[in-house]
């Protein structure tokens, strides 16, 4: 067994295919197979199931990989201990975040960025969830902030902040309810709101299954520019984070309206690939994303509860709310892992 085996079978799991792993790693299928082949022989275990659509873990995989996992992590960690610690300044680091949120940090983070790293460079990737995982799971990039991440053994993420959602309206016209919404609201008026792929729209499908809310959908937008000029122009109101919208609020142009709905928060969680190791620019990035966050919460940009110094609150009510969408829509539970450093 080599570390080369050990990688190609990280890519094989995480992939789900080994046609799919032999293009990300540039070599061929044949030679693929080979590798898990001779690293399945020195186990004395078979590590996937072959089947029509991929391969898929056996338990005795599940197992290696958890322990694989590790290793490479452990290496990682020692190859820069060994070098001292120190930051290759001059790299480059390609960030992915969702819409709702660069529109309220990117920039800040992008100077932050250029003025903590000038030899190195920051690429900020706009999408949303969906395309962000598949990003981080073909290693596109090398963090990204996601929602609603479901579980995932291609992902090693942590919580960063779990957001509150709000009713997004236009200006209170006379006789408009006022206070906080309920739920059944989106189903008395037509909304416009995010495609169902769209990890956001999976939280408010998720909390509106919960109370047997079916939505009054009007048309589905995956551009968050868009849905704010539809309900700025009356078509309907929608559903988005705070951050998305602090600016036109402030300027009048939108109202928000807070839910009563316990479940109508979203987990945003910082992810990084899982067979890619995690260089110390990376690394720094990271924190820097997390400490944006937590500077802008108090300042009312953003809305939501992030993690303390040890991260116990924030993983407790993260944990919570996963626990009640699982009763609702098991396969959108998220699984957590702790990034290191």
């Amino acid at each position: 067994m080599d570390l080369l085996e050990i990688r190609y079978f990280l890519a094989a799991s995480a992939a789900g295919s080994l046609s799919r792993a032999a293009v990300r790693l540039g070599i061929s299928q044949p030679a693929l197979s080979r590798q898990i082949a001779a690293l399945e022989a020195s186990l004395g275990r078979e590590l996937f199931y072959r089947h029509g659509r991929g391969v898929t873990l056996t338990e005795a995989g599940r197992r290696f990989q958890a322990v694989a996992l590790g290793v490479t992590q452990q290496i990682a960690d020692v190859r820069e201990e060994l070098s001292g610690g120190a930051l290759d300044a001059s790299g480059s680091v390609t960030l992915g975040i969702p819409p709702s949120l660069s529109a309220s940090m990117g920039a800040d983070l992008a100077l932050r960025f250029a003025a903590t790293f000038p030899r190195a460079r920051l690429r900020i990737r706009e999408a949303f969830s969906a395309i962000l995982l598949e990003w981080t799971e073909a290693a596109r990039v090398d963090l990204a902030v996601l929602y609603d991440a479901r579980s995932n053994a291609s992902l090693i993420a942590t919580p960063l902040l779990l957001e509150d959602l709000f009713l997004i309206e236009a200006p209170m016209l006379a006789g408009a309810p006022a206070g906080p919404a309920d739920l059944a609201e989106l189903a008395r008026q037509a909304c416009v709101l995010p495609g169902p792929e769209n990890g956001l729209r999976r939280v408010v499908d998720a909390a509106c299954a919960a109370e047997g809310v079916q939505p009054r959908v009007l048309t589905e937008v995956d551009c968050i520019a868009a849905l704010k000029q539809l309900v700025e122009r009356g078509v309907g109101p929608t559903v988005l984070p705070f951050g998305a919208v602090h600016r036109e609020v402030r300027e009048g142009k939108l109202r928000v309206r807070p839910f009563r709905s316990a479940f109508m928060r979203a987990l945003l969680v910082i992810a990084t690939p899982a067979n890619k190791p995690i260089t110390p620019l990376v690394r720094a990035t990271v924190v820097m994303v997390q400490e944006e966050v937590e500077r802008l919460v108090p300042l009312d940009v953003l809305r939501g509860v992030t993690r303390n110094p040890d991260g116990s609150r924030l993983r407790h009510r993260a944990a919570s709310q996963r626990a009640e969408s699982s009763r609702v829509a098991p396969k959108h539970k998220a699984s957590i892992k702790p990034i290191s450093g």
